[in-house]
């Protein structure tokens, strides 16, 4: 009988911190804040309309990206980092070069894992804004079967 009730007892305690986590996240709607950010056809031009510079320094970023993506209708994109408040994936062969934008919780990881589109072989690139400064990463990817129409 005590086993029982140190099992619900439990159960009941997971509940409640289920309940109380979700109310501490929130999300930037980026595609509402910063329109301008998604027309750019220029990696630099969008990152100026997300950070408010295209300053980067590389290193403190892993990209992990297919050497050649067989369809670039699902080309998988891996970043992370061991520090960072917002993450940007960007392309330089579609006409928007901004692919996603991450804010990144505070005390929060950052690794996100996203499949892209790419219509012809280019570069992949990941951005992580860490102490007010931009970190790079960029990959090329072969495309061998396009993914935007093609």
């Amino acid at each position: 009988m005590m086993e029982r009730r140190n099992f619900l007892s439990l159960g009941l305690g997971v509940l409640a911190a289920s309940v109380v986590v979700p109310s501490t996240l929130s999300a930037v709607d980026y595609r509402k804040d910063k329109p301008k950010a998604w027309e750019q056809d220029k990696i630099d031009l969008a990152l100026k309309e997300i950070f408010g510079t295209s300053e980067t320094a590389e290193g403190k970023v892993k990209l992990k990206a297919p050497d050649i993506a067989e369809n670039g209708a699902v080309i998988p994109v891996t970043v992370s980092a061991k520090a960072g408040t917002r993450v940007a994936i960007l392309q330089d062969v579609n006409p928007q070069s901004l692919v996603a934008v991450f804010t990144v919780p505070k005390g929060g990881i950052v690794d996100y894992s996203v499949r892209i589109k790419m219509m012809k072989t280019g570069n992949v690139y990941a951005i992580v804004e860490d102490g007010g400064k931009l970190y790079k990463a960029s990959k090329q990817v072969k495309v061998t079967i396009g993914g935007c129409g093609g």
